[in-house]
């Protein structure tokens, strides 16, 4: 198994509050990119993979029930430390990770990081936004020339340290096979899911990152650019 990462705080952002973290020696792959608008988002994504971490190294059971128990130790961690500091806006993070079990892959993710798969040339999206757009969608609650994506892509109705219901979604799969792609919206935002197939079939996984992360940033890079490449 390879894995590789990429981050970069973009072309107009002062910062960047994306963070990255894997062991491929462990079979973990974690992003969390920080709520923009909300104070203290680099550090809640840092925050949040911190306390990954320590779940992960520290406990080698895998399971649903075990991922949950994680993201919500994650949750409950940065709104720890947004009172701690006091915070007068709240600490928000989205979150995607990616975990070996067995033969098998567990994904969960709250918020609007992603993951795609890579297999026989075909890109797939692994898993759906938590924003307002993908619940009018889904709730057939879409205006007739609205783009819904436009006007509420980015609003999310959920993540952690929001101090709102959480309910992450996992998924699993009985395929360990091609690569997987984790990202934040910064990525996948610029873009367009044809393009992002084309450079996933570059043979070397290092050049693949490389020219994800230069294709986004010529696209503009109007936001933090962080991805995860694995490859088994």
């Amino acid at each position: 198994m390879k894995m590789t990462s990429r981050t970069h705080r973009g072309l107009v952002r002062i910062r960047n509050e994306d963070a990255v973290w894997f062991d491929s020696d462990l079979g973990v792959a974690v992003l969390a990119d920080g709520m923009g608008g909300l104070m203290g988002g680099q550090m809640a994504s840092n925050f949040a993979l911190d306390s990954f971490r320590e779940h992960f190294t520290g406990n080698p059971l895998r399971s649903e029930g075990s991922i949950t128990t994680a993201i919500e130790s994650a949750d409950e961690a940065v709104r720890r430390q947004s009172e701690l500091m006091e915070m007068n806006a709240q600490m928000g993070t989205t979150v995607v990770l990616w975990c070996l079990v067995g033969t098998s892959w567990l994904v969960a993710h709250v918020g609007d990081s992603r993951l795609y798969h890579f297999f026989g040339d075909v890109l797939t999206q692994m898993t759906q936004d938590h924003s307002l757009a993908r619940r009018m969608l889904d709730a057939g609650e879409v205006e007739e020339g609205v783009d819904v994506h436009k006007h509420y892509g980015h609003v999310l109705t959920q993540g952690l340290g929001l101090r709102t219901p959480l309910a992450p979604s996992i998924y699993r799969s009985g395929l360990l096979s091609g690569r997987y792609l984790l990202c934040s919206d910064g990525l996948s935002d610029q873009l367009e899911h044809d393009h992002m197939q084309r450079l996933m079939a570059e043979a070397d996984l290092e050049a693949c990152a490389d020219e994800l992360l230069q294709c986004s940033l010529e696209a503009g890079g109007k936001d933090n650019v962080s991805l995860i490449l694995i490859e088994v």
